[in-house]
């Protein structure tokens, strides 16, 4: 797996998950407002510092406007306004792309569907995916540049998440019950170097858990949430919730996981690396700098909305059709949790 994808997951996973979860929905709902490429003397409905939204763009003349893809078009425009891309942004991009194609390519018909699918989100066929790669990219620097810049508010529902990055030993046996002669000499030798060693060392030396032991060990970000994420599928309940019971600098005992589909038993200690939110941001591990990204999104499902509308007061917006606006108002008042019946 390339650079980009080991240190950026998370945007592949919500990708992925776009592109191969929603595509009956999305066909049902776009397949008569899938638009062709916007025409000279269509209805502007509304501009984003000079970016003209048309009609043509949103819907076909008998469809009706739909409130998710106004915001999603909406969306695409302030993201593509507030960051330039870099050229590590257009690489990240068409790295992305690739995943989804190598993800998808195995479907008949793919690129048929990408382009269906994409329509929710603005876009109007398959060879407009790398657009929307790029928006998904610079949405994350987007995000991760406010969160800087407000930090102690932004992290505040995180904390009840009880975050920190964790490091993992494992080892395999037969009968957890009744060890070998190996497997009980090769446990204890473990019990002696958290004795005299760090763990990492320990880790390094001893561990069989391939993903992690070539890395000292470290695991990565952890929180609450993963107990009930399908994203902690590789990590059993019982790790996660001993690593989430120790402090700072604290190792568990031995944890017994036995896999019920394979019958295969794993013996793990888990170390707490690190719990201070500010520390974990700061990582210069990539992989655990963007898994934080990911995990103050989603502690408050309002932020990513608060983002966009705050980049946007920096931007000309201009609505030419009061309906469109009013779709708009109407559906961030509702993803911000605001019931109010205020109008305009």
């Amino acid at each position: 797996m390339n650079e980009f994808l080991r240190n950026n997951w998370f945007v592949v996973v919500i990708a992925v998950i776009i592109i191969a979860f929603v595509s009956y929905f999305v066909y049902d709902e776009t397949k008569y407002n899938v638009s062709k490429a916007s025409e000279d003397g269509q209805e502007v409905l509304a501009s984003i510092d000079e970016k003209a939204i048309t009609a043509k763009d949103l819907y076909d003349s008998s469809a009706p406007f739909d409130s998710s893809l106004i915001y999603n078009m909406y969306r695409n425009q302030v993201v593509e306004q507030s960051i330039e891309a870099t050229d590590d942004m257009k690489e990240d991009a068409k790295e992305l792309e690739d995943a989804i194609n190598a993800n998808s390519s195995s479907t008949a018909d793919y690129e048929t569907s990408i382009a269906q699918e994409l329509a929710m989100y603005g876009y109007k066929g398959y060879n407009q995916l790398y657009d929307y790669c790029l928006m998904t990219v610079k949405e994350a620097q987007l995000q991760r540049d406010y969160i800087e810049e407000h930090f102690e508010d932004c992290i505040e529902p995180l904390k009840e998440k009880n975050p920190r990055t964790i490091s993992l030993i494992s080892m395999s046996v037969t009968d957890p019950d009744s060890l070998t002669e190996d497997e009980q000499k090769k446990k204890d030798n473990i019990d002696k170097a958290l004795e005299s060693e760090s763990f990492a060392d320990a880790a390094t030396a001893y561990s069989e858990d391939t993903s992690t032991a070539s890395n000292e060990g470290f695991y990565g970000y952890l929180d609450s949430g993963a107990l009930s994420s399908s994203s902690s599928a590789s990590l059993d309940a019982t790790v996660i919730q001993a690593a989430l019971d120790l402090e700072k600098g604290e190792t568990s005992d031995w944890i017994t996981v036995t896999d019920p589909n394979t019958g295969l038993t794993n013996l793990y200690r888990v170390h707490v690396d690190e719990t201070d939110i500010q520390s974990i941001w700061d990582s210069k591990n990539e992989t655990v700098s963007n898994s934080i990204l990911s995990a103050v999104l989603n502690a408050d499902s309002t932020l990513s909305y608060r983002i966009i509308e705050d980049y946007a007061k920096d931007l000309d917006i201009e609505f030419k059709d009061e309906d469109t606006q009013k779709k708009l108002e109407d559906y961030l008042a509702q993803q911000l949790g605001d019931d109010s019946d205020e109008s305009e």
